[in-house]
């Protein structure tokens, strides 16, 4: 697939500048850049979702499009939602259905059980392997990666990339949107950078230096900062075996489908008034139907034209529907609309996932912030490297059971056998 020369504005924001951009058979092409960068935009032309302002696209054949969004029926079963991409099962029976889903799941190379189960009742890393069959088996030419492994565990990443490989091997173009270098330099044969809509690096050959410097040229990363020193103050949380302080990062890790989903979900239903980041912020965390302004007001924050400059909010102007927005993008919404209120008690599940390196910078940046200035965070996290970094304190989530309170110098040498279960 070529593109030419592709322009694409939304209003006066111009996502896509003047990109031309090769896309060839049986190759892992990764595209990075900051949120907003133009990198959906430009796949969502290529894919012939949305229609450039110019440029031309040729030979375009069929295109899989695993969005960052997920496009599923929650109330539909992994068998029916598998369904709804062939017409030939439109009045098959369940049985057939489910045994037909069996079928396509295996021969995609990707583990997902228990085919009967509703769409709602799945975690958010297998909605995500749900896309990704369904657009595997529709056998495209070439297949759009959207943020794939921000959902995903490190093994599930590992079985994706397992997956990638093996499609490109028998003449698929894969096309792998990512902010996480590590992933992109291990999986990708060639890289090309965005940076404010402009296609600015083609590679194949490149440092996580280098191409953090391409994406954020005028930003570069700080050194890494000194040792914090902060003072506990009182018991602000008890919660079963958690218990929070102020002015503290309590941080919860562990292989997801443990029971951080359930545990956020009980604190936010137990602590309602608390400033919450939930793990999925296009369900829990925004209204796509409503403007960034609404979204913001459901809190009480008033000042939209002010959190979209502070938050780095890549929008129109606060009118702009949350849904029109990246998933970064969206992710600042949510996080400009708990953080500003400056609750007592802050619960963040993961809050930088999705978010490129400046982004997830500036969410560490608040959330330290915010411990300084008296609130007490629980953090849950599946990276290990976010934990160690902001934690004052860790526990491991395990089955649903915590493990004791670490400091993050005990957790460093405990916290790989008590994420694998063994104490």
């Amino acid at each position: 697939m070529r593109l030419s020369r592709i322009t694409k504005s939304f209003a006066a924001t111009r996502a896509v500048d003047d990109v031309s951009l090769t896309i060839e058979r049986g190759e892992i092409l990764a595209v990075i850049g900051e949120n907003g960068a133009g990198k959906t935009t430009l796949m969502r032309i290529a894919a012939g979702e949305l229609a450039p302002d110019s440029g031309s696209i040729e030979e375009a054949t069929s295109i899989g499009f695993v969005h960052q969004h997920f496009l599923l029926v929650p109330e539909f079963t992994i068998a029916e939602n598998l369904a709804l991409i062939d017409r030939r099962f439109r009045f098959a029976t369940h049985k057939t259905l489910e045994r037909e889903a069996v079928r396509m799941i295996e021969s995609s190379g990707i583990e997902l059980h228990e085919v009967s189960r509703r769409v709602a009742d799945l975690s958010v890393g297998e909605k995500s392997k749900l896309e990704l069959i369904k657009a595997i088996a529709r056998k495209p030419s070439t297949l759009i990666l959207d943020e794939p492994t921000s959902v995903l565990t490190p093994r599930e990443s590992q079985e994706l990339f397992r997956v990638m490989r093996a499609l490109a091997a028998n003449g698929t173009a894969i096309v792998f949107i990512s902010h996480k270098l590590p992933e992109v330099l291990a999986v990708a044969e060639r890289i090309v950078v965005m940076r404010s809509g402009k296609l600015v690096l083609e590679t194949r050959s490149a440092t996580p230096e280098s191409l953090a410097l391409a994406m954020t040229p005028q930003s570069p990363l700080p050194a890494p900062s000194g040792e914090r020193v902060r003072v506990r103050g009182d018991l602000a949380l008890t919660h079963g075996d958690v218990q929070l302080h102020h002015n503290e990062i309590l941080a919860i890790v562990g292989v997801a489908g443990n029971g951080q989903s359930e545990l956020a979900d009980e604190l936010r239903a137990r602590f309602p008034r608390a400033g919450h980041i939930p793990e999925d912020r296009t369900r829990d965390g925004v209204i796509a139907q409503m403007t960034i302004a609404e979204n913001l007001a459901l809190r009480g924050v008033r000042n939209a034209e002010q959190m979209i400059e502070l938050y780095s909010i890549r929008a129109v102007g606060p009118r702009q529907l949350a849904g029109d927005l990246s998933g970064g993008n969206q992710q600042k919404v949510v996080l400009a609309r708990e953080l500003d209120r400056r609750p007592e008690i802050i619960i963040a599940a993961e809050p930088t996932r999705g978010l490129d390196i400046e982004a997830t910078r500036f969410v560490h940046e608040r959330l330290r912030a915010a411990a300084d200035a008296g609130a007490a965070i629980l953090l849950i996290t599946s990276d290990l490297d976010e934990a160690f970094e902001l934690a004052d304190a860790m526990q491991v989530i395990y089955r649903g059971k915590l493990s004791a309170r670490m400091t993050a110098e005990e957790a460093s040498s405990r916290v790989a056998n008590l994420m694998a279960g063994v104490a």
